[in-house]
């Protein structure tokens, strides 16, 4: 390489081993897709010790600094600065809400959603005052925002007073993994549900304990329903839900998953009968997607990014109102051939959306920020194009 080579640096310290959120996630699949990108630049990728990224072949233009911090600590913030400082690169990329404060290196930021803004009641003030005051200031003065879907550049904008060309949507892809799953019937779905004492049949859904991811309704809904399969949660034990399922005497009905591997996820989807994401605020949302890949039928939220991402290849509903959920998973384990097309558009949407695609738009953010070149446009999805059934929102 030149000395006239730009050099970039990548925060990648929230991939860790035994994490799979989103934002880690994201930013995994995105630097190993860069790395089979032909880049006028170097990089250096920021990681911590137990980084599954080290054990791992990579070209020679992509370095790696092992720093002590986690991505997100005080100490982690003044670690990032006295490196950058010291490498000097000609840009630095945050794929998360996490930036430098006291470095004045040019940045791009990736932004996935602003539920810290949104639904502020849910933080601390610390958060509210993070996102309003500091991540604000620093939006501003980034070379460029990427963000994961248009209902979040519209969020962003409509919050940081952003100019729309500043904010570039670039969706997430859909790891290979979840694109050949097995067949339910398959011997090793039978035996991971063996393995993990679950039910031969069930309904699948996947959120953590914030109140935005609305499983309490959820089982809520399952309760009143008529619906007889067992509802598996992969989620932090919760005996909140236990006390509701007992209520309605569903209690023998209701499983727990907490941690699963990445390379069981697929299996998980592929064996259950139905999947349910109610979730009140995403920014994407890999679940629905993940399992429509795996070939289940989805219902999802008609709220924030989920119509946009899912189009026409889910049921929607309303996850303010209980009984209009219960409603639908009735509608919803019952097999018909409009649930059958539904899965099949589901499949190929999925394949739609590509870790290569997303690694090479972002490739194309530096290009424009460090060698001046055009942007590119993103494909605008108009409401048109996924509100093709009743209960879309």
């Amino acid at each position: 390489m030149s000395a006239e080579t730009k050099h970039v640096v990548i925060d990648a310290r929230v991939v860790v081993a035994n994490q799979s959120h989103g934002i880690a996630r994201y930013t995994d699949e995105f630097v190993r897709n860069l790395r089979n990108i032909s880049s006028p630049f170097r990089f250096t990728l920021f990681v911590t010790r137990n980084s599954p990224l080290l054990n791992q072949s990579w070209p020679a233009h992509i370095q790696f600094q092992i720093l002590k911090t986690s991505w997100i600590s005080w100490l982690g913030q003044f670690e990032l600065v006295w490196f950058l400082r010291r490498i000097k690169p000609d840009l630095f990329h945050s794929p998360s809400f996490i930036v430098p404060f006291l470095s004045n290196v040019p940045l791009v930021t990736t932004i996935h959603d602003l539920n810290h803004v949104v639904l502020s009641e849910n933080y601390s003030i610390f958060h509210r005052l993070y996102y309003s005051v500091l991540l604000a200031r620093k939006i501003k003065r980034a070379k460029a925002v990427i963000t994961v879907s248009q209902f979040s550049q519209q969020e962003i904008i409509n919050f940081f007073h952003t100019p729309r060309e500043h904010v570039r949507v670039i969706h997430n892809g859909i790891s290979e993994n979840f694109q050949n799953p097995p067949s339910a019937v398959a011997p090793e779905v039978r035996q991971v549900l063996k393995k993990y004492e679950l039910p031969e049949k069930y309904i699948l859904s996947i959120g953590n304990r914030k109140p935005h991811k609305n499983i309490a309704r959820l089982v809520e809904a399952w309760c009143k329903s008529n619906v007889t399969l067992p509802l598996v949660l992969l989620s932090d034990f919760d005996p909140s839900l236990l006390k509701i399922a007992d209520q309605y005497h569903k209690k023998h009905n209701l499983h727990f998953l907490r941690f699963i591997p990445n390379d069981v996820l697929p299996v998980i989807y592929a064996g259950a009968e139905l999947f349910v994401y109610p979730s009140i605020y995403e920014g994407f949302g890999f679940p629905p997607l993940e399992a429509a890949a795996c070939g289940v039928p989805v219902v999802v939220s008609n709220c924030s990014s989920l119509p946009e991402v899912m189009r026409d290849c889910a049921l929607y509903i309303d996850p303010s109102n209980t009984d209009e959920i219960a409603r639908t998973l009735e509608r919803a384990v019952v097999r018909s051939p409009e649930q059958q097309q539904r899965i099949q558009r589901g499949c190929e949407l999925a394949k739609s959306y590509s870790w290569a695609k997303a690694a090479e738009e972002t490739h194309s953010v530096y290009m424009r920020v460090l060698l001046k070149e055009a942007p590119t446009k993103t494909p605008q999805v108009s409401q048109a194009q996924w509100q093709q059934e009743p209960g879309h929102g």
